[in-house]
């Protein structure tokens, strides 16, 4: 006879694989985006120049959890699969509290572009989850459940799956892992700005990415103000990494007196679209697709803008 302990161990078990498949699928549809979400995480383990190669190996992430969550599912080969996520649930557990004692606060990457959770509110989260799976793990495996009987079809069939979408979204865009984000063709999805209301994948906008501590960034205030007052332009947005009611920002706000939006996106994203490159950088966006970037150096005339956006 099933007691009320079993059943909440079982439904605690389907739950958690819930999370796992919700989890690895964005991974899984967005793995250049969770590349990115990886970098910053993967270099709290301190590997220096392996970095970038264990955030490659990484992309492979959604589709093992994408196999876990089905296995949790379908309580296929519990006494394997239940260690392993708990095991795999306890390392998330140790990078997201390495991110929080060292000031990360940037998004978790868990659920890549999805969710953005700072690394306090992941960690409060990965806690319970640990906890829901090592209690289903000790009741479960005393009390022996029946594991469905097409289990091992479905977690595998899905887990090859999982990687064959991993490939085919992939390979088009091998090239968004080698430097910057922010080149030309690329759009720019999961972008969520904060401070501003302004939607960048509708309309033609002239986006700069700044930092409000950068001498450059400072002395490119009366351009942008100049592009912000002239007809025949773009609207100038000023993307950054500082938080909206960082001293920083808010300094060079009062200072400078830009007439154009400030805005947040998580460092996450600011490093994805500045990496391999100083600051600022401009970018002509057309319905969220980037036409052309400029670096510091390389700033256009207001003519080669018109000349670009066209009549």
């Amino acid at each position: 006879m099933i007691t009320g302990v079993q059943k909440a161990a079982r439904w605690a078990q389907v739950l958690m694989g819930l999370v796992f498949l919700l989890s690895g699928g964005v991974k899984i549809w967005e793995p250049v985006l969770f590349f990115w979400e990886a970098v910053p995480q993967v270099g709290l383990i301190g590997l220096g120049v392996y970095t970038r190669e264990l955030a490659q190996a990484a992309m492979l992430l959604g589709a093992l959890e994408w196999g876990l969550g089905l296995a949790l599912v379908c309580n296929w080969r519990p006494r394997v699969v239940l260690p392993v996520t708990t095991a795999l649930m306890g390392f998330f557990v140790v990078i997201v509290g390495l991110a929080l004692y060292r000031g990360g606060g940037g998004n978790c990457g868990c659920f890549g572009a999805l969710i953005e959770r700072t690394p306090g509110e992941a960690l409060a989260e990965d806690l319970v989850m640990l906890g829901l799976l090592i209690f289903s793990w000790r009741v479960l495996l005393r009390h022996q459940a029946a594991e469905w009987s097409h289990g091992r079809w479905v977690v595998i069939g899905g887990t090859a799956l999982a990687l064959v979408v991993t490939g085919v979204r992939l390979l088009p865009d091998l090239d968004r892992l080698q430097d910057s984000d922010l080149r030309a063709g690329v759009r720019l999805a999961g972008l969520k700005l904060k401070g501003a209301e302004v939607d960048l994948g509708q309309g033609v906008h002239l986006v700069e990415l700044f930092s409000p501590k950068c001498s450059h960034c400072m002395r490119e205030v009366p351009r942008m103000n100049e592009w912000s007052r002239t007809e025949g332009l773009p609207p100038v947005v000023a993307l950054t990494g500082f938080a909206q009611e960082s001293p920083d920002l808010r300094e060079f706000r009062e200072r400078l007196q830009p007439l154009y939006p400030t805005a947040t996106i998580s460092s996450t994203d600011f490093l994805r679209l500045t990496a391999g490159h100083g600051y600022p950088r401009v970018a002509l966006l057309r319905d969220g697709e980037v036409v052309r970037v400029w670096e510091h150096n390389t700033i256009p005339t207001i003519d080669e803008i018109k000349a670009l956006v066209g009549p």
